[in-house]
């Protein structure tokens, strides 16, 4: 199945359906494309001349990227001289749609954070549709990254070992832990919705279905139902509350219990990412209808340790400590999860020093090794007398075996 026909038949982001609100009145905006506010500076010589002008401050340049609710459009700041992300509302007669958008931009207005995408902006342009204005990542999604070193680009395996995309989603998790510090929940984490720049920084974006903890029921954010149509042939229609991206659902995300949604959704998702960004391989394969796509994201179990796409032909095998890793980050029950995004930057920092949980002989091995490297370099004589006696206590046990086995099949 080619990718725009499942697009057509199998809709990836579920988001709430604003037609559903029964609210059929129109909503006007009205106002006009924000100008420029600088002069034009003209220099000749000693003399510098001011011009006014009238020209609309953000002049767009290409699409980036479309959604069911808004477009986000490459563009020019003409006061500033930068290009800028614009997010522009295309529904602005739906009442929903446009709180809907309102929140995100208040949303986001809110989370000051170096991982997350800053606005700097927001107006209603001639067309009296709302938009704002972000600060452009230059740079690719996550989403591209992962497709590439699924394809075997040795540039990207070169560029993106297994630290730097540790470092990826180390980046991931600060927003999240930022996010979740001010009680917000992303609720549609996905690698799409992860920029990374060419500096190595990495922004979560896409706000627009996020919520606060301490939502009220029937708040913008969550009393419109979505109705998510099945591929013509089922003739099936879920009503619920199932909102965001089936691929990275949590169980109880998938089985449409918003109340249910916390901290610990979000971080299923990431884990998700992470486990696509280590094997390169889709952590949910895509069902032939959506009912069984939603089906199999409640009842999903983690990977086994053994996961056959954790071995790749372009890549060297996950390591061991990152498989128990993903194992724990991706259980069904939320309580054997890992409880914030703070626990999940503690347990990754021990990793990466080379002190994992011990949870099999590989990573007995590995963290006996660590130890072993770090005493080598605090206290490097008593290193190598332990070497050296442990050495020849091995040499006079393999001694002692042969003088034994010797002397059991000598002739008495």
């Amino acid at each position: 199945m080619t990718a725009e026909k499942r697009s057509n038949e199998l809709p990836e982001t579920i988001a709430p359906d604003p037609t559903a609100a029964g609210d059929e009145a129109s909503l006007i905006l009205t106002g006009t494309a924000g100008l420029t506010s600088l002069p034009t500076v003209g220099r000749s010589g000693n003399q510098v001349t001011l011009t006014s002008r009238n020209e609309v401050r953000y002049r767009s340049e290409s699409v980036l990227g479309r959604g069911g609710m808004g477009e986000v459009r490459l563009a020019s700041d003409q006061d500033i001289g930068r290009r800028v992300a614009v997010k522009r509302l295309l529904d602005k007669k739906n009442p929903q749609s446009v709180a809907r958008f309102i929140d995100e931009v208040r949303t986001v207005g809110k989370l000051e954070h170096p991982n997350i995408v800053p606005i700097h902006d927001v107006g209603v342009d001639a067309d009296g549709s709302l938009f704002f204005v972000m600060k452009y990542v230059d740079g690719e999604t996550l989403a591209s990254i992962i497709s590439r070193l699924r394809e075997g680009d040795g540039e990207y395996h070169k560029r993106y070992s297994f630290e730097a995309r540790l470092d990826l989603f180390s980046g991931l998790l600060r927003a999240l832990q930022y996010a979740h510090e001010q009680g917000m929940l992303h609720r549609d984490v996905k690698p799409e919705n992860i920029m990374v720049g060419h500096f190595g920084e990495v922004m979560l974006t896409d706000w627009g279905i996020a919520r606060h903890v301490n939502h009220r029921q029937g708040s913008s954010a969550d009393n419109d139902k979505p109705a998510v149509e099945m591929p013509r042939a089922s003739g099936q229609t879920i009503d619920g509350s199932i909102i965001g991206t089936i691929g990275y659902m949590s169980p109880e995300q998938a089985s449409g219990h918003s109340e249910e949604i916390d901290a610990r959704s979000d971080l299923y998702a990431a884990f998700v990412v992470l486990y696509e960004l280590l094997s390169t391989q889709a952590f949910a394969p895509r069902g032939d209808s959506l009912l069984k796509v939603i089906t199999d994201a409640k009842e999903r179990q983690a990977p086994q340790f053994l996961d056959p796409n954790f071995a790749s032909r372009y890549q060297p095998a996950v390591p061991a400590e990152l498989r128990h890793f993903l194992r724990r980050g991706l259980q069904p029950a939320k309580k054997d999860r890992f409880q914030s995004a703070g626990n999940v930057l503690r347990d990754l920092e021990r990793i990466r020093s080379g002190e994992p949980p011990i949870q099999c002989a590989g990573t007995f091995i590995k963290v006996a090794n660590a130890r072993l490297e770090r005493l080598v370099d605090k206290r490097p004589i008593l290193a190598i007398s332990l070497y050296v006696m442990t050495t020849c206590l091995f040499l006079i046990g393999i001694v002692t075996t042969c003088m034994v086995i010797v002397a059991r099949w000598s002739p008495t």
